[in-house]
């Protein structure tokens, strides 16, 4: 999986405004071109909702996929600055390699 293979997809970002995972997370998106729409959990309660229902918290950033059901987290706890590019892409790459129902 590449950048330029995820922008073809639909992606969405859950998301808060005091998140520095979330800016991270944005800022790799933007700098590689990938659309992407922003869903914040602290101005959507139904974004909460959602988020809550698929992951069992509301741990953010999450990344959702062409509406796949499988989120995709958007940090990367165990990584230098919490991020891994190809720990990212390769979930995405799964993500969209794997049937849409849950």
């Amino acid at each position: 999986m590449t950048w330029d293979e995820l922008a073809k997809h639909q992606v969405v970002v859950y998301t808060t405004a005091w998140c520095g995972d979330c800016r991270r997370l944005k800022a790799q998106l933007d700098r590689h071109g990938v659309p992407y729409r922003e869903l914040d959990i602290d101005r959507d309660a139904e974004a909460a909702r959602d988020l809550q229902e698929r992951t069992g918290r509301q741990a953010i950033p999450f990344v959702e996929i062409d509406g796949h059901p499988q989120l995709i987290p958007g940090w990367h706890e165990d990584r230098p600055g919490r991020w891994d590019e190809a720990v990212f892409l390769a979930a995405a790459a799964l993500v969209i390699a794997s049937p849409s129902s849950p």
